[in-house]
Parts: structure tokens; sequence; C-alpha cells
């Protein structure tokens, strides 16, 4: 009786540390993944000040205060990475049944997907930084958004982003399992928050399309930046409704992408108003044309609440009237197009100047068809990577 006694005492200690184990995951995760959104929201109003500053005054040196906190928010979320990773392989090592909830690499190290993408995106945002220093010392200044490595720094940014992303989904994934619904609460809170940041990521990297990449075609001037609209907001809205389980879920982000917009454009200008003083700069002669004006926040938009109101209602219908999943995916595929023809059509009026003749509706309704692929590519993407992430959520 007494030996019988001692086996079940050891077969219970398992599972309670187990699930202690799983709860210390989901709590290291939420935290980490609430640290990085925060290191990325100072990261982005680092780049957006850094893309006002090239467009008004030119690129001066390389250690400005846009570029310094750019390079403060690349060190700090890579080593926020590094502490997590660390921190879940020291875990993992004293508690073998945590590998389940884990990615190894190299056969050292074990931790969440996200926390790796999180790493790699600072590697890559911080190589390319030093070599766009070294690429202006060889061929001079540019201000050029789309240049290779302001490129390669914005991208690896947008890697960390989806590495946070999926750190928040896992985080919420894991708290589900134990059944711990403010720890649930907080990590999709949190998701809905970096969603509509990589909403404000894409549509900033989007701005060039505005200017000077127009495809000139006989009669026909193209300008692609209402079909790059298209697959980024229809991309992230659709990602949202496969990640979020509420049933406003496309709304919510495009809100948190409006209010990091808000945010973006109260501080950026006293901040460049401050720098100029501070600095003794003089403005490039364009820079009255822009004024104060944040320069790529052209396609942060309220009107993309039109796309994610119609998809939220598609999804509030489909539950309602118990539709099948293909039925719903295809009335999704359908309010997404509509709703981007009308945003676009909005966005390209209003901010058009002069008067209206021929050939500007002919490009207008050429330029609008372009957001029929668009919108088809941003939710194959969607349903695609939706997928896949909530496969791998461990």
């Amino acid at each position: 009786m007494g030996s019988s006694g001692h086996a079940l005492s050891r077969t219970n200690v398992a599972p309670v540390s187990s699930a202690r184990g799983i709860s210390h995951l989901a709590n290291l995760r939420l935290g980490t993944g609430l640290i990085l959104l925060f290191i990325a929201l100072v990261g982005l109003l680092g780049f957006d000040w850094d893309i006002q500053w090239h467009a008004v005054i030119g690129r001066d040196r390389t250690f400005t205060p846009p570029h310094d906190i750019i390079l403060i928010g690349i060190g700090l979320a890579g080593i926020v990475a590094l502490i997590s990773i660390l921190i879940e392989t020291s875990w993992v090592r004293r508690h073998s049944e945590l590998r389940a909830y884990g990615s190894e690499f190299l056969g050292i190290l074990y931790s969440s997907l996200g926390s790796y993408l999180v790493g790699f995106g600072a590697v890559c945002a911080a190589v390319g930084f030093v070599l766009d220093t070294y690429w202006h010392a060889l061929y001079g200044l540019d201000v050029t958004l789309w240049a290779p490595f302001h490129t390669m720094a914005y991208m690896g940014g947008v890697v960390g982003t989806f590495g946070t992303i999926y750190l928040l989904l896992s985080a919420a994934h894991l708290a589900e399992m134990q059944r711990k619904r403010w720890l649930a609460l907080f990590s999709y809170v949190g998701l809905s928050a970096e969603l509509g940041l990589l909403l404000s990521k894409f549509s900033t990297f989007i701005f060039p399309a505005l200017v000077g990449y127009d495809l000139h075609l006989a009669a026909l001037d193209l300008n692609f930046f209402p079909a790059l609209l298209a697959v980024i907001a229809v991309f992230v809205c659709v990602l949202a409704r496969r990640l979020l389980p509420w049933p406003g879920a496309a709304s919510l982000v495009v809100v948190a992408f409006l209010l990091i917009f808000l945010l973006v454009s109260a501080l950026v200008p006293p901040m460049m108003t401050l720098l100029v003083q501070a600095e003794h700069q003089t403005y490039l002669a364009q820079a009255s044309l822009i004024g104060s004006t944040i320069v790529a926040l052209l396609g942060q938009t309220p009107l993309l609440l039109l796309l994610s109101l119609s998809l939220d209602g598609v999804a509030w219908l489909a539950r309602r009237g118990k539709w099948t999943r293909g039925l719903e995916t295809a009335w999704m595929l359908v309010a997404a197009i509509i709703s981007m023809f009308l945003v676009t059509g909005l966005m390209l009026v209003l901010s058009h100047k002069g008067g209206i003749n021929g050939k500007i509706l002919l490009d207008l309704v050429f330029v609008l068809l372009l957001t029929l692929p668009g919108s088809l590519l941003g939710n194959w993407l969607a349903s695609a990577i939706g997928e896949s992430m909530q496969a791998l959520r461990r």
C-alpha cells in the first residue's frame, strides 16, 4: 500500500508541473509580446519621423535623433527576443514536457517560433541600416523609401511584427488551454494592436507608388497605389478575421491602425519643429508644399473602415445563417473587392486636383480595376498565412 501511494503521488506531480509550466510560458510570451509591441510603436514613430525628415530636410548624417530611435528600437527588440529564448530554453531543459510547446533551433535553443522571427527581423534591420549607411557613403544621398537597404531594414521590422503576432497568438492559445480568460483576453487585445501596427507599416511602405512609379501605356497612366493598398488592407483585415475570435475583429484592427495614425500625426510635427530649430537646419525647396504633413500617411485613411465593417458584417451574417465555410469565404471576397473599389475610388477623387476630363476618367477606371487582383491576392495570402499560424500556434 505504501509503494502504491508513492507511485500515485508521483503520477499526480507531472500534470501539475506541466500545467504550471504551460502557465509560465503563457505569461512569458504575453509579457514579451506586449513589451515588443511598445518597442515597435516607438520604432514606428522613429521611422515616420525619419521619412518626414528626409522629405523636408534631406539626409544630413547617420546619427540623427530619428535614426537613434530606430536603432534603439532594433536593438531592444533583439535583446528582448534573446532573453525570452534563453528563459524558455532553461525551462525546457528542466521540464522536458514543455518541448511540445516550442520550436527547437540548432539542437540547443527551445522557444516560440515568434521569438526567433523577432530576433531574425532585428538582425535583418540592423544589417540593412549598416549597409544603407555604406550605400550613402558610396553613391550619395537619396530620399527614396524603396531604396535597396531601406527596404531591407523596413522588411526586417515587418518580420519582427509577424513574430510578435505569433507570440501573442501562442500566449492566447496557452491561456485558453489553462482556461485563463483574462490572460487570453489581454493576448488578443495585444494581437489586435499588433495587426493595426502591421497595417500601418505596410501602408507607409507603399507610399512611393503614388509618385514616380506610374506605368505609362499609350494614352494611359496606371498608378499601382490603389492595387497595393487593396493587397495590404484586405490581407490584414482577413488575417484579423482568421486569428481573432471576436465578431468585430477586422474593425477593431482598423480602429487600432487609425489610433496609431493619430498618435504619429500628433507627435511627429512638433518633434520636427523642435529638431529643426535645435540643429539650425534649412528646409528643402519642396518643403513648403509638404508643410507639417506626415509624408507617408496618405494610405492611413478612415475609409478603410468600409472594408473592415463589410467583412465583419459578412461574418455576422454567416454565423447567424449558419453558412458553410466555403460560402462565407466567397462572400467575404466579394465584400472585400467591392469595398476596396469604393475606398480607392473615393481616395483618388478626393486627392485629385484640377478638372475632370476623359483621359483622367479612363485612367481612373483602369486603376480601379487593378484593385480586383489586389484584393484576390490579399485574401489568398491572409487565408494561407492565417491557417499556417493557427496550425503552428504552440
